[in-house]
């Protein structure tokens, strides 16, 4: 597989903000988002076999980390099934999606995390089918739905779509860096609710705590 980056670090958003994590960081993206904080991951990377990755993998390993986040880029464009069978013996596995792609792998996975994209990031989710059969998949295991703001406009987006297609899994909406901040982001929250009792108004801590 085409592989970014594999490194230790503390996941830095969403219900699992603070945890111990190895994020495998996979290579190749098809939305290439206009925000997108890591746009290395679209190039490509350094072509490994599972059992590389998981050597690299136990390497990162601390001694105390419980968890393995697949991520990118788009990890789904890859085919992962194998590479989650193996790192199972050993961690709980997570996940990051765009959103726009399925695969029954998802159903492998101990934590999905999904985007709903707004308006600012050139992409906004608008294929139902496929994220409807992610959010079932979040339903049967565990996991969240992620919404990163960058205006009022993008707000008003996932509220929209928040409401139209009847999401009870756990919402995670956090600020666009750079671009809002998580006070403007409270302040428009409790101005205008998003219509779940799941959600969280959160930020990016590795980014204030300066770590990858």
């Amino acid at each position: 597989m085409n592989v970014s980056e594999i490194f230790l670090s503390l996941n830095g958003e969403g219900l699992l903000i603070g945890v111990p994590t190895i994020f495998v960081r996979l290579s190749g993206c098809n939305l290439q988002c206009t925000w997108c904080d890591t746009t290395y991951a679209w190039e490509k990377g350094t072509e490994k076999t599972i059992k590389q990755v998981i050597e690299e993998v136990r390497t990162c390993d601390n001694g105390f980390c419980d968890w393995v986040l697949i991520t990118g880029g788009e990890p789904l464009l890859q085919e992962i099934d194998g590479l989650v069978r193996k790192l199972k013996n050993e961690y709980k596995i997570g996940i990051e999606t765009n959103g726009s792609i399925y695969k029954d792998v998802l159903q492998m996975c101990d934590f999905i995390s999904a985007d709903i994209k707004p308006p600012s990031s050139g992409n906004p989710t608008d294929n139902i089918p496929t994220f409807t059969r992610i959010v079932n998949a979040i339903k049967k295991k565990n996991g969240q739905v992620k919404a990163v703001i960058a205006d009022e406009n993008d707000y008003t987006f996932v509220q929209k779509f928040i409401h139209k297609n009847t999401l009870t899994v756990p919402v995670v909406l956090q600020p666009c860096w750079g671009r809002m901040t998580y006070q403007d982001l409270c302040r428009i929250y409790f101005r205008t609710p998003v219509p779940v009792r799941n959600i969280r108004i959160l930020t990016q801590i590795h980014k204030i705590g300066g770590i990858k």
